[in-house]
């Protein structure tokens, strides 16, 4: 077992246990890393990435598998990284659904007369929620992808670095990713 491998083992085991120094010391060693891994998620929101970065963080506190090689290490802290984005993703977009919910008026006749006493957002809650809907039959990772690629503005190519692939499959991915939404939505508006 090489010198790294003996120290990323015996670090796992002593955070697994609570020892409050290395769990310091793995904040300030890590920290960087998650950084730069969070912020390729959503290049243009420090604050979330940040969030992100705390996220796992409490992960790594909460469940760190034992392991006994550095390369096991980073493969679970990406994958750990990954989910905490898409969780925290997922939470906004929540939080955002219920401050707009929230902010509707009770009634809007006299507002908009013309919709008889019907709420002129009623077909936006119906869109939305078969958005919601269509989009939870994605795989985590494209919905990860749709999400950070319409908040953040960021290319295929920025986004390659964090999803693995080439910017042209990640577009490919994204495509077909949204064919599917729009056959869903299409579909449920047929039925409606």
């Amino acid at each position: 077992m090489a010198s790294i491998d003996r120290r990323t083992s015996a670090l796992c085991g002593s955070i697994r246990r609570g020892h409050e120094q290395s769990v310091r010391d793995f904040y300030t060693d890590w920290f960087p890393t998650l950084l730069s891994w969070s912020t390729s998620f959503i290049p243009s929101d420090e604050h979330l990435a940040l969030d992100i970065v705390q996220e796992t963080m409490i992960r790594v506190i909460r469940s760190l598998p034992a392991l006994d090689s550095h390369a096991a290490l980073v493969a679970w802290l990406r994958a750990a990284n990954r989910s905490a984005a898409i969780d925290l993703l997922r939470r906004r977009v929540a939080s955002q659904a219920r401050e707009r919910a929230a902010a509707r008026p009770e009634s809007s006749d006299s507002v908009h007369p013309q919709h008889h006493g019907k709420s002129a957002f009623v077909g936006d809650d119906r869109d939305f929620n078969a958005l919601t809907q269509a989009l939870a039959t994605l795989s985590p990772d494209d919905q990860l992808l749709l999400r950070l690629r319409s908040d953040s503005s960021a290319s295929f190519e920025q986004l390659a670095s964090s999803f693995g692939g080439t910017p042209d499959s990640l577009y490919g991915r994204a495509r077909r990713a949204l064919a599917r939404l729009r056959t869903l939505l299409s579909e449920e508006s047929s039925d409606a």
